[in-house]
C-alpha cells in the first residue's frame, strides 16, 4: 500500500521510477496528469518505447473537461515521439465516457505489476496528498484489470489524443464554446407582462434526469463525434439539451404537441417544439443548444455549474430550483420559468 505518508508505504512516486527503470511495457492510465510530472516521466516513455516496448498514456477527463495548452503541448509532442518510435505506442484520450480511475501497468518481461488506486499521474497524486494505491496480486485480478485496460484502449473507447478536439480553458475557443450570445438573438418582452397565478401549469422535475451523468441535460458527456473531413473527434456541443417526458407528463392535457413559444421567466422568447414517439421529446426548434444556452446560462450565472462539468442534483440544489415550470397562455404558447 502507498499512500504518501512516511508510516503507510511512502511516495508512489518512488514505485514510480523504480518500475520505469526495469519496465518493458506500460500502460498508465489515469483521470488527470500534472505538466511537472508528464515532464519527469517523458524520457522514461520514450526510453521504454525506443527499446521496442510499448508505452501507453491515457488520460480520461481530458476530453470533456480540456487541458491547459502547456500540459496539451508536452502530452502532443510526447505522443508524436512515441508515434515515431513504436506504433503501439502512444498518449490516449477517452471519448465516450469520462474516465477517472488510476491503474498503473508495469511489464518487467518477467512478470507484471499491477497498481490500482487514488493516485492520478501528477505531482499531488503521487507525492503531495494523502492517498491510498495498492499493488495488485492476485493472478485473477491481474487478468482482469489487463482486460479492462485492453476495453479503456480499444478504439471504440479512446482515440490519440492528436485526432482529439481538446479545449483550453481561457482560450478563444473555449470561450466561443461557452458562449451566451446566442440567446442575444432571440426576441424578447417584457416578462412582467404576463401573470402566470391564474394560468394553467405542469411541472417537468429535472432531479430524476440530473442523476444520471449521460442524461438529456448532459449529452455533451455522452460519446464525441467523429468530422469525418479532419478525422478528428470532438465532445458534442456544451449547450445541446433535449429533455425527455414520461408518458404521464406528455399525456397531461396542458402539455405542448409541436410547436410553440416559450416565454421565459427572464424575457426571451424560445421557438420550442415537441416530437418523437407521444411527442416525448423537448426542445428548441432551430438549434438543440438554444434552449441548453438557457437553462445552463442560468445555472452557470448563478454559479452553481462550472462550465464543461455535469448537471447534478447538487447543482440543482445550489441553483435552489430542480423543477421546470410551464405555464399555458394559449394554444402555442407558455411561460416557462426555471
Amino acid at each position: 500500500m502507498f499512500t504518501n505518508t512516511e508510516n503507510f508505504g511512502g511516495n508512489f512516486k518512488n514505485v514510480l521510477k523504480q518500475e520505469f527503470k526495469t519496465s518493458k511495457n506500460i500502460v498508465v492510465a489515469s483521470g488527470y496528469a500534472s505538466a511537472d510530472v508528464l515532464k519527469e516521466f517523458k524520457n522514461e516513455f520514450i526510453l521504454i518505447a525506443e527499446n521496442g516496448g510499448s508505452a501507453k498514456l491515457l488520460l480520461g477527463m481530458a476530453f470533456y473537461e480540456g487541458l491547459s495548452q502547456t500540459k496539451l503541448d508536452i502530452l502532443n509532442s510526447l505522443c508524436i515521439d512515441l508515434n515515431k518510435l513504436n506504433k503501439n505506442s502512444g498518449v490516449y484520450v477517452t471519448y465516450t465516457r469520462k474516465y477517472h480511475g488510476k491503474v498503473y501497468l508495469f511489464d518487467n518481461g518477467t512478470q507484471d505489476n499491477i497498481f490500482v488506486g487514488s493516485s492520478n499521474f501528477s505531482s499531488s497524486g503521487t507525492s503531495g496528498n494523502i492517498e491510498c494505491t495498492v499493488s495488485v496480486n492476485d493472478t485473477s485480478t491481474k487478468s482482469k484489470v489487463k482486460d479492462f485496460l485492453s476495453y479503456l484502449l480499444s478504439e471504440e473507447n479512446s482515440v490519440s489524443i492528436l485526432k482529439a478536439d481538446i479545449v483550453v480553458p481561457g482560450s478563444k475557443k473555449y470561450k466561443e464554446k461557452i458562449s451566451l450570445v446566442t440567446l442575444d438573438n432571440l426576441k424578447q418582452y417584457d416578462p412582467t407582462s404576463i401573470d402566470i397565478s391564474k394560468l394553467p401549469q405542469f411541472i417537468y422535475p429535472l432531479d430524476r434526469i440530473a442523476e444520471k451523468e449521460k442524461s438529456s441535460l448532459n449529452v455533451y458527456f455522452g460519446k464525441g463525434r467523429l468530422n469525418t473531413k479532419t478525422g478528428h473527434i470532438k465532445p458534442r456541443p456544451w449547450y445541446e439539451i433535449e429533455l425527455i417526458a414520461n408518458v404521464k407528463l406528455s399525456s397531461n392535457p396542458l402539455y405542448p404537441k409541436g410547436d410553440f413559444d416559450a416565454y421565459t421567466d427572464d424575457g426571451y422568447i424560445i421557438p420550442m417544439r415537441t416530437q418523437g414517439d407521444y411527442h416525448k421529446n423537448i426542445r428548441s426548434k432551430k438549434s438543440l443548444q438554444i434552449f441548453g444556452m438557457w437553462i445552463k446560462g442560468k445555472l452557470q450565472k448563478a454559479g452553481a455549474l462550472i462550465p464543461l462539468t455535469p448537471v447534478t442534483n447538487d447543482t440543482l440544489m445550489t441553483y435552489g430550483n430542480d423543477t421546470l415550470t410551464f405555464a399555458k397562455i394559449a394554444d402555442g404558447k407558455y411561460y416557462m420559468k426555471f
